[in-house]
């Protein structure tokens, strides 16, 4: 009998953490929430207890510890083994229902990923890709990624999973976006993990943008919600327009990003996303601006604003509530058949953040995907965003003259190679020092223990002064 399944069963988890410590059971009795059970949660769970268990988890990790954890003494254990416990014992047995495969880190971001134990999946050709953004690309903010291959029996897919978080604060749209595109731009799966990066020539390696390769992006994309000026009040007599952000007007302003800070979250619960979602930052990238994300798909949201609460899990004054936290898809099979999403939601069970996490839980086939359309590629080279592809795209200048399609794309992905081999030996010299130059930075001014040694070195520094002024060198 043959131990092959059609279809593979993904857990996506996002959740930017506030670097605040989170512990095991509470993670593990929120992620149980994701899954049905045949019994309460109050009572102990075994392997065969759980419906539809996930075959695959991977976890979107951001702000998982303190700056100076992650970029100056690298200790993030403290913040993440409670996570990994929490899914490897997901029923609180001994025996670990998931297998930790691999964590991928860039900075404060971590990509997880865990196999069920008990399928009969094998991961294959494991791969991770980071990119640093932020300022002075220290990992402030960036990306994460894994690429596996995952195999049941003789069926074989391809897999990337991203975790990403992108720049903060409302009115930076363009950033964001701008955010993306380095992402795609610099992204670099090498054949062997450990290939000497010192070759700006080296090319064996692959994009973010491949045939085959279905890709998941998750984390705290941080897109707000942009919404339009107060309307002036009407004169007696002036024509009513028609409200919503459909009319002309408003489908403008979302565009020309003139947007305004609303002093309080006033609209009723049942209408955040029929009222608000026009205004999602992300959607309008995605579907109106077209300058972010190129393909990818989300399931619809149906869930609040997952940003920004106070202690009392509220929304904060003063800030509009927005959807940062995001799962987003690239369906690379035929006619969009491919990825099926079964639930995409928010998870407001785990909290001590000021942010809500979301999960969406999929379905990817074990069948032969497509290759990226002539269309998709032409906008990828026009963005300056290599692909690995063997599809045709036909990109036109400003004189409409057309480029070589087999030239233009050898030219890009020669010159992204070796941004992105330059990118990777950076870290370990100039970006590395930043980053502990920033963390120690961070240290002083926000720890106690640095906040202590600053005080000792004022004092000290104050003590010097006052003793140079009462005996100044050379009297007796």
């Amino acid at each position: 009998m043959s131990t092959e399944i059609d279809n593979l069963k993904l857990l996506l988890f996002a959740f930017n953490c506030g670097q605040v410590p989170h512990a095991s059971t509470v993670i593990r009795n929120a992620i149980l929430s994701t899954v049905v059970l045949e019994q309460p949660t109050s009572q102990p769970q075994t392997s065969e207890s759980l419906i539809d268990v996930p075959d695959i988890i991977f976890l979107s990790l951001q702000e998982l510890a303190p700056i100076y954890d992650c970029l100056l003494w690298r200790n993030e254990d403290e913040f993440l083994t409670p996570f990994i416990d929490a899914v490897t014992h997901l029923t609180g047995i001994n025996d670990g229902v998931f297998e930790h495969v691999a964590t991928c880190s860039a900075g404060l971001t971590f990509g997880v990923l865990f196999r069920r134990v008990s399928s009969s999946l094998s991961i294959s050709d494991l791969r991770t890709s980071v990119v640093t953004l932020g300022y002075f690309e220290t990992g402030l903010k960036g990306a994460a990624s894994i690429r596996v291959n995952v195999s049941s029996g003789t069926l074989l897919t391809e897999i990337t999973f991203v975790a990403a978080h992108f720049t903060a604060n409302e009115g930076y749209r363009e950033i964001r976006d701008h955010n993306f595109q380095d992402i795609a731009r610099k992204f670099a799966f090498f054949t062997d993990n450990n290939v000497n990066f010192s070759k700006e020539d080296a090319t064996d390696r692959d994009f973010l943008y491949k045939d085959g390769s279905q890709v998941f992006i998750l984390g705290d994309l941080n897109y707000r919600v942009a919404l339009p000026p107060p309307t002036p009040p009407l004169s007696q007599g002036a024509a009513i327009a028609e409200p919503g952000p459909t009319s002309a007007t408003a489908a403008q302003r979302k565009l020309d990003g003139n947007y305004s800070r609303t002093p309080k979250w006033v609209a009723p619960q049942h209408s955040f996303v029929e009222d608000w979602l026009d205004y999602d930052e992300l959607t309008i990238s995605r579907k109106h601006a077209g300058t972010a994300l190129f393909g990818f798909e989300e399931a619809d949201v149906t869930f609040p604003p997952t940003y920004k609460f106070s202690t009392n899990r509220e929304y904060a004054p003063g800030r509009v509530p927005s959807w940062c936290d995001r799962v987003l898809y690239f369906d690379m099979f035929e006619g969009g058949s491919g990825v099926k999403v079964e639930k995409y939601a928010s998870l407001p069970e785990l909290d001590g953040s000021d942010h809500i996490p979301v999960y969406a839980i999929t379905t990817v086939p074990f069948k032969k995907p497509g290759s990226l359309s002539d269309q998709l590629v032409a906008n990828l080279l026009k963005n300056n965003i290599a692909a690995s592809t063997a599809a045709r795209a036909h990109l036109f200048t400003s004189r409409g003259v057309s480029l070589d399609r087999q030239v233009a794309p050898t030219a890009i992905r020669a010159r992204q190679i070796k941004l992105q081999n330059r990118h990777i030996a950076a870290r370990s010299g100039r970006i590395k020092n930043m980053e502990k130059l920033i963390g120690g930075l961070v240290y002083l001014v926000l720890s106690p223990a640095g906040n202590g040694i600053l005080l000792a070195a004022v004092l000290g520094l104050v003590s010097a002064y006052v003793l140079l002024r009462t005996y100044p060198p050379g009297i007796n």
